[in-house]
């Protein structure tokens, strides 16, 4: 009765997203944060105190490269490296305000405790599960950090933790609320429907030219043409400057000797996985693989004893849930069953499916994309050079097709409609990404003719003006050349019409008090009782899946009538069955502790408000968009 919720909670990654949740702080309030700092280097100032735009360059250095890294070498947009460098800042905040707060309230971890929890992390233990000093030392220089610099980010992080298991130990959800969300996770409902397809009506014949005269003019949407623009743009954009760049072979070498890491493919596996709630399941469950089951069969035993059943594919050790778990995955030969392997959120039987193993790649094999890169970054910084020279000239009301030829920039003339369709049906050539292209159509819909062209920014370090000659107004096609659709859309008109009237005579024979047996006779059709159905799209017995949110608002024996693209449905509920208590006491306590932690984050979040507030938190726009530039 409960496999949604049993869906929702049993998969090990909402289960810490919901951990993740008690301990997320959202001190980034930039909305209501923001204001210039004047000149300072400052990217923020917490208390009055600097956060300096040193202090978080190589924390967001050493992302970006990660990222680059999980992506083959990929660019970010100036979007994402936006977005990497708040987090950043934010990050930093998030640890300032805290730190504050911490010394106002005399808050110390214990050095005991600070020694316990680094020994502990399983990013530092060696072959044998210990702490290793050699492997400290090494993951802490990968990061570009000092034991001074690490213990300290720890000493402060312990004693946030301290804080926050403080603030978040006593909230919890309110019964009332986790009995009204498990019933109405759990509930199921039981339906009568009546299906009325369209296909079951006899298309009426075809009626007089008169008739389809009359509804060509009065569907005049249907069969004009498009609105379509006339107009001039001229296009600056790094993308379309960047294949006349040069870049020689030295530059391309010097480019991955600096930038080795980020060549360094890292090991990836794929694996499946299943995790149990305790080791006799997962016993259980690794003495039946080890027998030959395959993984459908693995997949429903899980099932069957609560555990959950997935596929990770291309996974890193960074993306397991458990240090544990990971470092038996990478240490596992592909095809063996390993397990159990007991963790923080379960226990683990897992077989490795495949092995990408690391290695740097050879500059023959990247040579190419660095090349575009640099292409790309010499065209941004023409784009820039450019820009204002543009600027100029469009202020000197330069006419677009007599701007300087040394500007770098592509001009376009088309006629389009919206989508870019031009009368000839073909889609007009405007250079360069997709994103850029809408960006022209949009442009070109939303100026009037007339109107100055102005440089406007697009996505990818491209900005464009444009200048609309002309607009032509949608006009109606002659019914000649449309009397077919006329037709079709005519008869399907018809028959829509006649099962939306059947269905209607219905849903008002059932609201006057008659059964839907008894009113479906009257129409001809038959009654259709449902087994019981979930809020969960799949197995909705024959019932529209758009019917359900509308059926899980009724009382018993009203009706409803929705249409498909098959045809008319008319339902009515007769039963409606809410779990019992105790029907499934896993799946409560699971919605108990993620609602209470949910619970937790809000409080949290209040606290972290107070916190803004009190130490006057302030964001300089201007170094923030350096450090992503």
């Amino acid at each position: 009765m409960l496999t949604f919720i049993r869906q929702l909670l049993d998969n090990w990654i909402v289960r810490i997203f919901f951990g993740l949740l008690v301990v997320v702080f959202v001190f980034w309030g930039i909305s209501n944060v923001v204001t210039m700092i004047g000149s300072s280097n400052a990217v923020a100032t917490v208390a009055g105190q600097p956060i300096s735009l040193a202090s978080v360059e190589n924390t967001y250095q050493n992302m970006i490269n990660r990222i680059a890294q999980q992506q083959g070498g990929k660019q970010l947009s100036a979007e994402e490296r936006q977005l990497i460098a708040g987090g950043i800042v934010g990050e930093a905040i998030d640890k300032a305000a805290m730190a504050h707060e911490v010394a106002r309230l005399g808050v110390a971890a214990p050095p005991n405790a600070l020694r316990q929890q680094v020994f502990a992390m399983s990013v530092f233990q060696g072959q044998n599960g210990k702490f290793d000093m050699s492997r400290f030392k090494q993951v802490l220089a990968d990061n570009n950090l000092t034991p001074a610099m690490f213990m300290a980010d720890m000493t402060q992080s312990i004693n946030a933790d301290q804080m926050v298991q403080a603030i978040s130990a006593g909230a919890g959800a309110p019964e009332p609320l986790i009995t009204l969300l498990y019933n109405y996770l759990g509930q199921t409902r039981q339906v009568a429907y009546v299906q009325l397809p369209f296909a079951a009506v006899r298309p009426p014949s075809p009626p007089s030219t008169r008739v389809l005269r009359r509804f060509w003019r009065n569907h005049p949407e249907n069969y004009s043409t498009p609105e379509r623009r006339a107009f001039q743009a001229v296009i600056l954009s790094a993308a379309l400057l960047a294949s006349r760049e040069t870049v020689s072979a030295a530059d391309i070498k010097a480019f991955y000797t600096a930038h080795k890491r980020e060549f360094t493919a890292t090991a990836r596996r794929t694996v499946e996985i299943i995790t149990a709630e305790n080791k006799e399941s997962a016993h259980a469950i690794a003495t039946q693989w080890r027998s030959g089951a395959s993984w459908t069969q693995m997949k429903a035993a899980a099932k069957k004893v609560s555990a959950t059943a997935l596929t990770l594919k291309n996974t890193t050790t960074a993306d397991l849930p458990s240090g544990r778990l990971a470092k038996a995955v990478f240490a596992a030969k592909a095809g063996e069953i390993v397990g159990p392997v007991t963790g923080a959120i379960g226990t683990y039987v897992f077989k490795v499916t495949a092995d990408t193993g690391s290695g740097v790649k050879p500059l023959s094999i990247v040579a190419d994309k660095i090349k575009a890169r640099l292409q790309l970054r010499k065209a941004k910084a023409r784009v820039d050079a450019d820009l204002p020279k543009l600027e100029d000239a469009l202020a000197a009301n330069t006419p677009l097709d007599a701007l300087p030829s040394n500007l770098g920039t592509v001009t376009v003339t088309a006629t389009a409609d919206a989508t870019g369709v031009g009368s000839d049906g073909k889609p007009v050539t405007i250079p360069g990404p997709v994103a850029l292209r809408k960006a022209v159509l949009k442009a070109a819909f939303t100026t009037s003719p007339g109107v100055r062209p102005q440089a406007k920014s697009a996505p990818g370090t491209a900005y464009f003006a444009i200048a609309v000659d002309k607009i032509i107004k949608p006009h109606l096609k002659p019914y000649h050349t449309v009397k077919a659709a006329v037709l079709s859309d005519w008869t399907d008109h018809q028959i829509e019409r006649q099962q939306e009237t059947a269905a209607a005579r219905l849903l008002t024979l059932i609201k006057s008090g008659a059964s839907i047996v008894r009113a479906a006779g009257t129409i001809g059709y038959a009654v259709r009782t449902s087994g019981l159905i979930s809020r969960n799209p799949p197995g909705t017995n024959g019932i529209p899946t758009k019917a359900l949110p509308i059926l899980f608002g009724l009382k018993v024996g009203e009706p409803t009538m929705v249409e498909t693209r098959e045809g008319f449905v008319v339902a009515t509920v007769t039963k409606i069955v809410n779990p019992a208590p105790d029907a499934d006491p896993n799946t409560r306590q699971r919605l108990t502790s993620a609602l209470g932690k949910v619970m937790q984050t809000a409080v949290l979040q209040s606290f972290a408000s107070g916190l803004r507030d009190r130490y006057h938190v302030k964001v300089n726009p201007t170094v923030l968009h350096r450090l992503s530039s």
